[in-house]
């Protein structure tokens, strides 16, 4: 267990290393592998989102006020979602998203980041 928590710290902490670096960038997206958020991942069985993904990272991603963060992994979650403070998440999973790829236009986001959650209790819609 200790060693599964040190690995999901040392991603985040990749991650802050590597948002660092692209600071002064007009458009800023953050790629991973585990979800940022747990929106994303509602459709999976809950017990599995610890394997899934990582609070850390979307931390990371409201620190460095990215625009957009793309993840992957959760193959039976939603498409949105997005962090405490605001980041937008895509789980961009093939079966997620049922395409070979999805375009997202960040034009109209640029210097408008999203609304932060009301409501941090997630409900699945029909």
């Amino acid at each position: 267990m200790k060693a599964f928590v040190a690995h999901g710290r040392a991603s985040a902490e990749r991650l802050t290393d590597a948002l660092a670096t692209i600071a002064h960038a007009d458009v800023r997206i953050a790629l991973t592998h585990y979800a940022p958020t747990d929106e994303t991942l509602v459709g999976e069985p809950p017990e599995i989102w610890p394997f899934l993904g990582n609070y850390l990272l979307g931390e990371a991603m409201d620190r460095a006020e990215v625009h957009l963060a793309l993840h992957g992994h959760a193959h039976a979650g939603r498409e949105r979602g997005v962090t405490p403070k605001g980041t937008r998440v895509r789980n961009v999973a093939q079966p997620v998203i049922r395409a070979a790829c999805a375009v997202y236009d960040l034009t109209a986001h640029l210097h408008a980041r999203a609304e932060p959650p009301q409501n941090t209790q997630t409900v699945p819609t029909p």
